[in-house]
């Protein structure tokens, strides 16, 4: 019997997938229906690691997937974190300037200091203790939902064990 594959590479490519989803601007919105993007991060690391086992090795669990979830999960913050500093150094904060535009289109009435504050939080510049908390509110969330993802890909992909049909019953002869 082989040893069980290693699970760097799939949490690594789940992790990647996760980062990207949920920081590129405006795909980020898939994370607005349940946190979609952060599941398809340990979903997809559960994918990858599934189709690196081939028929001798013993079969994954759910202790398996779980641990794949939450690795792609610490993989996802990392370089989710470092994603947004890269997009904001790029872009600015193009989702906040997004909203401020469409509220003023909008003709929303807002009070003063909330306009002045939202202004403020789009020229806003990422301090090192921004980014620290910023990394530790990420390592959080996307622990938690690669890991409920890993756990969701565990439950489509699982082993199936083959069925046992029960003889049928024997016939009295009259």
């Amino acid at each position: 019997m082989n040893p069980r594959p290693d699970k760097l590479i799939p949490a690594l490519y789940g992790g990647i997938v996760m980062a990207l989803v949920t920081t590129v601007p405006f795909v980020n919105f898939i994370n607005c229906f349940c946190c979609a993007g952060l599941l398809l991060g340990g979903f997809l690391a559960v994918f990858f690691y599934k189709s690196s086992f081939t028929p001798d090795t013993p079969p994954f669990t759910a202790g398996d997937c779980a641990v794949v979830g939450l690795m792609a999960g610490i993989v996802g913050a990392v370089v989710g974190s470092i994603l947004a500093v890269v997009f904001a150094a790029m872009f600015g904060n193009i989702l906040v300037n997004f909203l401020i535009k469409w509220l003023h289109q909008m003709n929303v009435n807002l009070p003063e200091e909330t306009w002045r504050a939202a202004e403020d939080a789009a020229r806003g510049s990422l301090t090192p203790i921004r980014f620290i908390f910023q990394l530790f509110m990420n390592v959080f969330m996307y622990v938690v939902f690669g890991l409920l993802g890993g756990l969701i890909g565990y439950s489509i992909y699982k082993p199936r064990r083959p069925t046992v049909m029960p003889p049928p019953p024997m016939q009295q002869v009259p």
